[in-house]
Order: C-alpha cells, then structure tokens, then sequence
C-alpha cells in the first residue's frame, strides 16, 4: 500500500470521524437515535446519513476500475441508528442518486437498499448504547461480503463491475474500521459525558447536602445566600446568582456593583429562562443581555428553579471569558436546579405540615365537649347549695379547662403544666363518677421539668375515663406515672375499665377510627420525633387498657438556665 493510498484512506476516514463527533455532540440527534421509532425521530436521521451516505460517492479509494467508495457506511449506520424505516429511506435515496449519476450501477443500487434494511432489522433487537464498534465492525464485513456475492450473481451485469483483487481485500476492512469509528467516537463521547454527569452529580449532591437545613426554612434572601455562596465555592466560578420570579436574592463574584440582591432582574437571559422555564446557555454579552456595557460576565448558563409546575426563580453559573461554559458547567447547573427545585418543594410540603398540625393542634384545643360542659355546669349548681366550696372548686377546674383551651400556648410545654390541666380536668370528672373513681399519679421528679408536644397527654386522660372507665359498673382506677429511661421520657396511663375489642384496637391502630385524639397525638409524635417515639396501647377487653407514651427527654430551657447559673456561681447556689 503507497503512501497516497493511505492519505486516501484517512482523508475518507476523517470525514466519517468528523461526522460522528458532531453526531455525538448533538443532544437533538442522540435522542433521536436513542428513540427512533418516530418521524420526529426519523427525518433528522435521515437526513444525516442520507447526506453522509452521498458523500462517501465521491469519496473513492484508488484500487482501479469500478470505482470503489465510503457510501456504504453512510447506509449501514443509518439502519444501525434508525432502525430499518430510515435504513430503507436512506438507501432508497442513495439509490435514486446512484442511478442519476450512473444509470447502469442497478446492482449496487440495489443491494444498498437491501443494506440499509438489513442493519436497520439489527436495531430492533439491540439498543443503540447496546451496539459497540466491535459489533458494528462485523456487520460492516458481512455487508461488504454479501455486496460481492450480490454483483458477481446479478444477472447481466457485466464483468467490469466486479472488484479487483484489492478491492476485495482492502473495500471490507476499509468499511468495518469506518463503521467502528464512528460508534467508537459516538460512545467516547457518551463516556465523555458520563463522567462530566458522575462529577456533576457528586458536587450538586454536596451542594444540595449543605443547602439543605438553609432551604428547608424557605426559598428567600437568605437562604438564597447561603445557598450561592456554597455554590461560588464548590462550583469554582466565576459568580453564581439565584434570583426570584421578579427580583435578584442573591449574588456572588464578579459583578456584584450592578447586579445586587433585592433589586429587580436585569439579565434578559435570565428573563427568557422564566418565562420560556427551560435552560438558557449563555456563550457571548449579547445573549446575556445585561444593560450595563462594561458588565465582566459574558458566558453562563441560566436554569429556572421549579415548584411544582411553576417556575419560582433561577439560578445562574457564569463565566467572565466567552464561550467558556462547559458540558459540566451545564450538568452541575441542571443538577443543582433540580436539587435544589426539590429541596424547595419539600420545604413548601413541610411548611403545609406544620400549618396543618398546627391547625390540628388548635382545633384540639378549641375542643370543648359541649355535653362535658353542660354536665359541669349542672353539677357545679347541684353544688352551689349543698357545698359552696366544692362548687368554687369546680368553677376553679373549669376556669382552668377553658383559658387552657383558647390560649395560645407553646407547641411544647412542661409535664408539670400539662398534669395542672389534667388534675383540674379529673376534679371535674371525679365529681360525676363520685366515690367510684381513685386516681394515682406517681412522676418522678426529674420528669416534671421534661418537655412534651401540648395536648399530649390529655386525650389519653380523657379516652381512659369515658372509654374505658365510664362504661363499667364498679370502682374505677386511673393510674398515671411518668419517668426517665434512657434519655426517654415515658409516661403511661391506666385504667382497669372495659377494655377495648380487638377488632376496635386494630382500627386504632391502623389509623382508621372514628376520633381524632389518640391518632392526632400519634401522627404528631411520630412527625416531631420519628417512628421510634408515638404511642403504644395494650388492652384486654374487661381487664383494662394501658397506653405508653414516648418522647425523647428535653429539660425546660427555663431550668436549663437555672441549672447553669448555679453552677456559675458558688457551690451555695
């Protein structure tokens, strides 16, 4: 082999890499070859290797008379990408052309069309990703092989167009390393990006680990700091900007004399990325779009931050040189966006949380048992003759009951002051069960200071006695204790009452009963402090029901500084 027929060689070779590096670097052409089983997907690879496939007409080897050409390559990675509609169309076009150009070449023609077909009826059975250049390599060897079988049995063609010697050793292996140097170059590239995907992914999960505690109090001016300054520093940029729908939140690096938070948006790039809510790749100042002439950014890449379907804000890597934006700036940008999009919507969900626990918490308060209350009246009348002070008790424990109810109290209190209301709760109701009722309390001491949810332990109170004591006929007894285990506080509440069936335990349980004070204290133990704390009830229907009660153990922050300022001071604090 001379030297000009390697040049020959590599300058049809070149045009095929050339080809498939700028395949490979098409988002819009690889989702086409990676779904092709539409027109929307098929046309443009048509196109392409039909235009490739013409080419390699005039791309020809020096090996003498017919001339021999590249143009199968074009028709069997048309089948390969496409699948065998647009192995069909390419092969038919190139077919037309053949003619046009050479009305006897029937034989050729011919068998391209068949080529193109035959790679295409591959790529049902394989997936794009799934062909390698080895493979590749080999359906190029079979074709080649079955184009010479084709002309030398095709009736009336004449003997001329038959290969030579070298032709039919040098058109094969030409073919195959085309073939597996365009799939070759296509899966460098997918590789290529791959990795740039791999680092973008562990820095936007590093991004999005420390934003995280900073979002989940909302998307505002300050998180949005926070949040751009962990970006400017891991993401090495050159600024990094997160705005809202109208104004900027936050801006850090290069620029920031005219681009400042809490000023309206200046960039119509970032402008054209809300209201278009796709990407925006910014390569020069014009598309950038700043009104501000000596602006020191000129690249970045723009990406909408979403909450549900609504686009909220943006944010925006840049880059002071032109056309430096990256593939893995636009990675670390997509995943930083979708990251931080999610954050945000579980901040918004945790927000509707906690407004609907705290809506539930006020309705559980607002609860006043309206037959509860006429009782209570009735029996603080009956008293009012025959026991004044009793009655002044009564009204007492009432009085107690309704500021309780309709005060706005902390979402945490002391067990000393939840133990208050119920004392004064169980006055009223040791009056309507007379000489029936015994109640013990047994609280170690140090459990008194211990913080628990407000209305926690009430309705527990509150279910024993009607539930469970109530219904029974006899003396009754209501047992409450409360002690430190482990740095959990557990409190358990008694009855020896009717006990709850089975099946009613099971629908209790499983969250399917009628009321809403059990599993309205379970629900919103389980959301402050995890499945390991909540409730647990055992009950054995005429012996009784015990229920437990597990939070972690938290001291008042009122006898944490008592505590702490004694022990500043001398040892007869």
């Amino acid at each position: 082999m001379t030297v000009f027929t390697l040049l020959e060689i590599i300058s049809a070779l070149s045009f095929i890499a050339m080809t498939a590096y700028l395949t490979g670097r098409s988002r819009f052409i690889m989702r086409c070859a990676r779904y092709p089983f539409s027109w929307v997907s098929q046309f443009p690879l048509v196109v392409l290797f039909a235009f490739l496939a013409i080419t390699g007409n005039y791309n020809t080897l020096p090996w003498g008379e017919p001339l021999v050409t590249t143009r199968l390559i074009g028709i069997l990675l048309a089948g390969i990408a496409g699948g065998p509609i647009t192995g069909f169309c390419v092969g038919l076009i190139c077919a037309g052309y053949l003619i046009v150009i050479d009305y006897s070449a029937i034989a050729p023609a011919l068998f391209i069309i068949l080529a193109g077909t035959f790679s295409g009826m591959l790529r049902l059975h394989f997936n794009f990703h799934q062909f390698t250049p080895l493979m590749g390599a080999g359906v190029a060897l079979v074709a080649e092989l079955c184009q010479i079988v084709f002309i030398a049995l095709f009736p009336g063609e004449p003997v001329t167009q038959f290969p030579n010697l070298k032709a039919l050793i040098f058109t094969p292996v030409v073919s195959m390393i085309g073939v597996c140097l365009f799939l070759y170059i296509i899966k460098w590239i997918e590789a290529e990006q791959d990795i740039y995907g791999a680092r973008a992914a562990q820095l936007s999960l590093a991004i999005a680990s420390r934003t995280l505690p900073f979002l989940r109090l909302g998307f505002n001016s300050h998180s949005a700091k926070i949040t751009a300054n962990i970006i400017y520093e891991l993401a090495k940029a050159d600024a990094v900007s997160i705005t809202g729908r109208y104004k900027r939140l936050a801006f850090i690096g290069k620029g920031t004399e005219h681009h400042k938070p809490g000023e309206p948006i200046l960039s119509a790039a970032v402008k054209e990325a809300i209201t278009s809510k796709t990407m925006k790749i910014i390569n020069t100042p014009s598309d950038r779009g700043c009104p501000f002439p000596y602006c020191p950014l000129k690249a970045g890449v723009v990406v909408p931050l979403f909450s549900g379907d609504k686009v909220i804000g943006t944010i925006e890597i840049a880059r002071v040189n032109e056309e430096t934006v990256s593939e893995l700036d636009i990675h670390i940008a997509d995943g930083i966006a979708n990251l931080l999009s999610v954050q945000i919507q579980l901040a918004e969900v945790d927000k509707q949380r906690k407004m609907r626990e705290k809506a539930e918490l006020k309705a559980l308060r607002a609860q006043i048992n309206p037959h509860f209350l006429f009782n209570t009246i009735n029996i603080i009348m009956s008293f009012t003759r025959t026991d004044p002070d009793k009655a002044r008790s009564l009204l007492g424990s009432l009085a107690t009951l309704m500021q309780r109810g309709y005060s706005n109290q902390d979402e945490l209190v002391t067990l000393q002051y939840e133990l208050a209301a119920i004392m004064a709760y169980l006055e009223i109701a040791m009056s309507r069960f007379g000489d029936r009722l015994d109640v013990a309390v047994n609280v170690d001491d140090e459990a008194t200071t211990a913080l628990i949810p407000a209305l926690s332990l009430q309705p527990l109170v509150e279910n024993a006695l009607n539930h469970g004591l109530f219904p029974k006929l006899g003396s009754c007894l209501l047992v409450i204790e409360a002690y430190i285990e482990e740095d959990t506080l557990i409190i358990t509440v008694t009855d020896n009452g009717v006990g709850i069936p089975p099946e009613k335990l099971t629908q209790i349980q499983a969250g399917h009963s009628e009321g809403v004070g059990i599993m309205n204290v379970h629900q919103r133990l389980t959301s402050l402090y995890g499945t390991k704390y909540g409730l647990t009830i055992n009950s054995k229907p005429t012996f009784g029901t015990e229920v437990w009660l597990r939070v972690p153990f938290q001291e008042s922050a009122a006898v944490q500084k008592e505590v702490g300022s004694c022990e500043n001071k001398s040892s007869y604090c």
